[in-house]
């Protein structure tokens, strides 16, 4: 099925902002929770971009996508979830700079 026009494919919004926070949805979903995401986008002034998410029975996933890895690490310690390790080989190493200590 074709996407709206106008919309990004989720794997197109992956490699443009690498910088994941992974939730798992819980099974009555967010309710308020997801509002107070959206809002801490807002008030960043930053558009909320979500990616593919992966799917296994009986948990589905939400990816919030980042261009750096200080909002993710900021939006993962205001909302929980998982900060993935960017997979796109520049976004790696820029996440190995910041993330990874000597």
């Amino acid at each position: 099925m074709p996407r709206y026009k106008g919309r990004s494919n989720p794997k197109a919004i992956e490699r443009a902002f690498p910088h994941i926070v992974e939730m798992a949805v819980p099974p009555t979903g967010f309710g308020k929770r997801l509002d107070a995401m959206h809002e801490w986008h807002h008030a960043r002034g930053i558009q909320s971009r979500r990616g593919s998410g992966r799917y296994a029975e009986p948990t589905s996933y939400i990816r919030w996508c980042f261009a750096d890895a200080p909002t993710a690490a900021q939006f993962q310690a205001a909302s929980g979830g998982e900060v993935l390790m960017p997979t796109d080989p520049v976004a790696l190493i820029e996440w190995g700079k910041r993330n990874i200590q000597n």
